[in-house]
């Protein structure tokens, strides 16, 4: 190798068939490229940053788990990693919201921390507004996954598709729905190119 010739880094694709094949220096790669939009999701979702920590952590656990059967869109598989954590916090949360309430009546509201400051960081960098970060939490994980990846990610529904692994007519008819429940909040929003057309 002529020296000052530097590699170029793995692409998640590259990453990804590592890791089917159990390298643990790939899943590592990966983590440490994508934790910080899974951990900003997480944190929007989540009523506190420790919850928020487990629910990324959970995601790529699930990377690791099912490594053979995750989807790469766009070279990356950080839509596939958004949605999972979209899912995992919505069905968290309604575990948490009676452990929460539990936490409430015992502890002080000054022993709880706030993590306020840290979601407004979060929907900054993602680019959502409060009003669509309590939409996002109202609607249910399969909703909350296409806002997610077709809305605030802005994927294309056939890869919105592709990630859920579901058919790209499901993607349509759910995004349809959650933008007339929400249409007033999502105004900030541009039409995806299929909605224009339609």
């Amino acid at each position: 190798m002529s020296e000052g010739l530097t590699l170029d880094p793995p692409t998640d694709g590259e990453l990804l068939y590592r890791l089917s094949r159990g390298d643990e220096p790939a899943y590592r790669w990966l983590h440490d490229r994508h934790q910080m939009p899974v951990f900003r999701l997480s944190l929007i979702i989540m009523p506190t940053s420790r919850d928020a920590e487990e629910v990324a952590a959970t995601a790529f656990f699930e990377l690791w788990r099912k490594r053979a059967k995750v989807r790469v869109i766009n070279g990356s598989v950080l839509p596939w990693l958004l949605a999972t954590t979209s899912v995992i916090a919505k069905n968290g949360l309604r575990g948490r919201r009676r452990y929460h309430r539990l936490l409430r009546r015992v502890l002080h509201d000054g022993d709880v921390a706030d993590h306020a400051d840290e979601v407004a960081r979060a929907m900054d960098s993602m680019g959502i507004s409060e009003s669509v970060r309590q939409e996002l939490l109202r609607l249910n994980p399969r909703e909350a996954s296409v806002l997610v990846l077709c809305v605030i990610h802005e994927l294309p529904i056939a890869e919105a598709a592709v990630v859920l692994g579901i058919p790209e007519g499901t993607v349509t008819s759910r995004l349809s729905r959650v933008k007339n429940r929400v249409r007033g909040e999502l105004h900030e929003y541009s039409p995806t190119a299929e909605e224009a057309n339609a």
